[in-house]
């Protein structure tokens, strides 16, 4: 069976060329408030969903200032993990298909479990922290499984 929707073989390099600076800027951006000047950006109106203030320049022209850095390393990231989880591997056959769609239903549940866990016992804006964190899981959990489980069976010895 021809598996859909998923991405030649050789875009998993890419995939990981772009997920895992990503993922380091972006654990720069929450760790350490990191961002980078040239993604600086003054709007010339009020945006609606921003926690910005309007700042006023020198001919009283109000404008808002927004860095993109931690958008940038949002997007980066999903987009790099989307690939690395989605791409095809070297064989891809029903094997494959059955280890790929068990590993998926495998990290939604790991993820909702401990998201119920972090309901529960975290709250306030460290609560806020862990759904931030819970965009990108899944994936992390899928692809580790999926490459965990993929290297186990080949490294198995084959019985006579």
């Amino acid at each position: 069976m021809e598996p859909r929707f998923l991405f030649p073989h050789r875009y998993k390099l890419i995939g990981w060329f772009i997920a895992l600076p990503s993922l380091v800027l972006g654990l720069f951006v929450l760790f350490d408030d990191f961002h980078f000047d040239f993604l600086t950006i003054k709007i010339p109106f009020s945006y609606l969903f921003a926690d910005e203030f309007l700042t006023s320049d020198d001919r009283g022209n109000k404008f808002s200032v927004f860095n993109f850095t931690d958008e940038v390393a949002t997007i980066g990231s999903i987009v790099g993990l989307m690939i690395i989880a989605f791409a095809k591997v070297k064989f891809e056959d029903e094997f494959v298909s059955k280890i790929r769609l068990e590993s998926l239903q495998w990290a939604i549940y790991l993820n909702f479990g401990l998201l119920i866990i972090a309901t529960i016992f975290i709250h306030g804006m460290s609560y806020y922290s862990i759904i931030v964190y819970n965009m990108f899981t899944p994936l992390i959990f899928f692809v580790i499984r999926f490459h965990y489980i993929l290297f186990i069976k080949n490294n198995e010895p084959t019985k006579p």
